[in-house]
């Protein structure tokens, strides 16, 4: 076997690389026949392709339906899923009458990828103004529906991902963050862990609008200095793209909550996806919402882990996919 590294020059791209690496462990042949796009797997008469992350497994229709966050929570509502309260927001007066109403609130747009465009828990009509017109700018949404604002629900972040009728890992996901020493700077302690994730192949913990929000409702600002072994949350967003860590935690998981995940994607008409689930304990029943479903879902959050076991998930998926075609 070869080492990652060199799946990932073969691949051009980090998601494709773990399936080329699967493919090597299960004796199936593959070709990169685009470079960071798209590559062949071939067993015994049978062939598929993976489209950077698009597997095989994911119908157009349930596509469509996770990329429309609002289509998402319609189907999940209908086969009786829990999922925050939501409406589409047509306007600036729309998303302040929505704020005034729940208080506690997110908008984003109805299409987006990375945690683009989303702004969690705004504080002023100012803010929410801001929000529905960063949302707005960063909707890929080609119809009137173009931003939507739903509940903020209060919880621990989760990613399950599901093949067929199978959970094959789950990972907490944490939003940007640093620890104390009672030595550096905030700002000086995003430098060192941003250095940290550039050798890991991770993108880094920007400093933006949002990081400063959220440092003024803690009292603190890059230029504090947080005690010895405190946690800084530094966003609300727990997406690796924008300074996220995850932990892999499967021991820890009710079947509850597994039950609920392979629920929602059997809902959308998929066979593959990742469910992005809050919950207040992962560890018996109890509040829960799930947040979004991803038809692609990237795999380094599995592979990435900061704490827990690396599960190598593209080998169950490349499984259930060779078994799909050759049977």
């Amino acid at each position: 076997m070869k080492e990652y590294k060199e799946y990932l020059k073969e691949a051009g791209n980090v998601h494709l690389a773990y399936y080329l690496e699967a493919a090597d462990s299960l004796d199936i042949k593959y070709s990169v026949l685009i470079p960071s796009l798209l590559a062949l797997f071939e067993y015994k008469n049978k062939h598929w392709y993976i489209i950077n992350t698009v597997t095989p497994l994911t119908s157009s229709p349930s596509t469509t339906i996770c990329k429309r966050k609002h289509l998402t929570n319609l189907i999940l509502k209908r086969y009786g899923l829990p999922v925050p309260y939501q409406e589409n927001i047509g306007s600036v007066i729309d998303a302040i009458k929505f704020f005034n109403k729940h208080k506690d609130i997110v908008i984003k747009p109805t299409q987006q990828l990375g945690g683009h465009g989303v702004s969690i828990l705004p504080q002023t009509e100012d803010q929410v103004i801001q929000a529905y017109e960063n949302a707005f700018k960063e909707s890929h949404s080609s119809g009137s529906n173009k931003v939507i604002a739903e509940e903020f629900f209060h919880g621990e972040n989760y990613r399950f991902l599901v093949v067929g009728q199978k959970v094959i890992g789950v990972v907490r996901r944490k939003a940007a963050h640093v620890i104390g020493n009672s030595k550096n700077t905030i700002r000086e302690l995003v430098q060192a862990e941003n250095d940290l994730r550039k050798e890991k192949l991770l993108m880094p913990i920007l400093i933006d609008n949002e990081v400063n929000l959220k440092l003024t409702r803690s009292n603190l600002d890059l230029d504090s200095i947080p005690a010895e072994g405190e946690e800084i949350i530094l966003r609300y967003n727990c997406n690796l793209t924008t300074g996220g860590t995850t932990e892999e935690c499967m021991p820890e998981v009710h079947d509850y909550y597994k039950q609920i995940a392979i629920k929602a994607i059997s809902s959308v008409g998929s066979e593959f996806g990742g469910v992005d689930i809050i919950a207040e304990n992962i560890s018996k029943p109890s509040k829960v919402a799930i947040n979004e479903i991803n038809y692609n879902p990237g795999l380094r959050l599995h592979y990435k882990v900061n704490k827990g076991n690396i599960v190598k998930v593209a080998i169950p998926i490349m499984e259930y996919i060779r078994d799909k075609y050759i049977n």
